[in-house]
């Protein structure tokens, strides 16, 4: 079943973030930031059989709501999964890329921000993996 959930923790109810946890758990969702753009997502399968739901938004090259929504998904990841994320380290690249990854006992949620400057967009990442 795909359901849309509204990304709006901070300003939003009980019933927002439940339904927000219950979407990070059971991998069927299709996201939606704040102002209700929705995401595109899809499953994939690495190598190692390990399973992962994937979404995504484009914004334009560098848009400062790009990165109110990465923070508006880093917070309300955080709130859900009730654990702080880890900082990846910077990389040597003409992009800009900022990661963010949440460890639970049960999966791997990463968020991250990536500027693609031949594309001239911006976009903001969600990767739930799953052994």
């Amino acid at each position: 079943m795909i359901r849309t959930v509204v990304l709006c923790i901070a300003c939003g109810t009980t019933a927002d973030a439940n339904s927000f946890c219950a979407s990070l758990i059971d991998q069927q969702a299709t996201l939606a930031l704040p102002d209700g753009t929705e995401g595109t997502c899809g499953t994939s399968l690495d190598l190692s059989g390990a399973r992962a739901h994937n979404c995504h938004w484009p914004f334009t090259y560098r848009a400062p709501e790009a990165t109110e929504a990465f923070d508006a998904v880093l917070k309300a990841t955080a709130a859900c999964l009730g654990v702080q994320p880890v900082a990846d380290q910077g990389v040597n690249h003409p992009d800009s890329y900022d990661l963010r990854t949440f460890h639970t006992d049960t999966a791997q949620v990463a968020v991250s921000i990536k500027d693609k400057g031949a594309l001239q967009q911006t976009y903001v990442f969600l990767r739930i993996s799953t052994p």
